[in-house]
């Protein structure tokens, strides 16, 4: 056998028998993966984030006040609406453009939207189905002439109990129980006050 001969064969037994202290070849396509997500990948994966919150602040900066009780309402968060000297713990049930009605436990209260600061605790579960309802505070108040049910009309630091006999175009006229009235103003008018069913 010739040198040339004998070289060839050393190196095939090397290659069969050597044994690679690397550890097994890296897959090439692996290796450009990895590059991606510790380089460009990971800086694509920041801007999406960055493009997902400026998107959400989006929103958020176009919701309105009423479009934010609707949230509240159909979570179920517990509520508290500061407004005058009253704070009043609850549930939103429901929501018109310029009011909402707050649930608590012995009350149902309508209360104008731009007069009142809400804390909110946000509930997993528990949120309601808002139905059809008066869209305007004012015509809420109309409503009130139509049932002619018991409620206390506040204003400041006025209470004022009874029934709405008149539903104005910008007054409600309140009638007591010795058929006093009282003509309020609806601008001045921050929430009006029933009894829940039943209680």
């Amino acid at each position: 056998m010739g040198g040339r001969e004998q070289a060839h064969h050393a190196a095939v037994f090397r290659s069969l028998w050597s044994v690679d202290v690397d550890g097994p070849e890296q897959d090439p396509f692996e290796e450009v993966a990895r590059e991606m997500r510790l380089g460009p990948g990971a800086e694509m994966r920041a801007e999406a984030e960055v493009v997902e919150r400026e998107t959400h602040q989006g929103r958020l900066r176009h919701r309105s006040l009423g479009d934010v009780a609707r949230h509240w309402a159909a979570r179920g968060d517990i509520t508290t609406v500061t407004i005058g000297d009253a704070s009043l713990t609850g549930r939103v049930i429901h929501v018109g453009s310029d009011y909402l009605t707050l649930e608590t436990q012995t009350q149902l209260i309508e209360i104008r939207l731009g007069l009142a600061i809400a804390r909110v605790r946000p509930q997993p579960a528990g949120g309601v189905a808002l139905g059809r309802g008066s869209v305007t505070f004012t015509a809420r108040l109309a409503e009130f002439e139509q049932t002619g049910e018991p409620v206390t009309v506040v204003a400041g630091s006025h209470q004022v109990s009874g029934f709405i006999e008149v539903g104005a175009v910008d007054h409600v006229v309140v009638t007591d129980e010795n058929g006093e009235q009282t003509f309020i103003p609806h601008h001045l008018i921050e929430r009006v006050i029933r009894p829940r069913p039943g209680r």
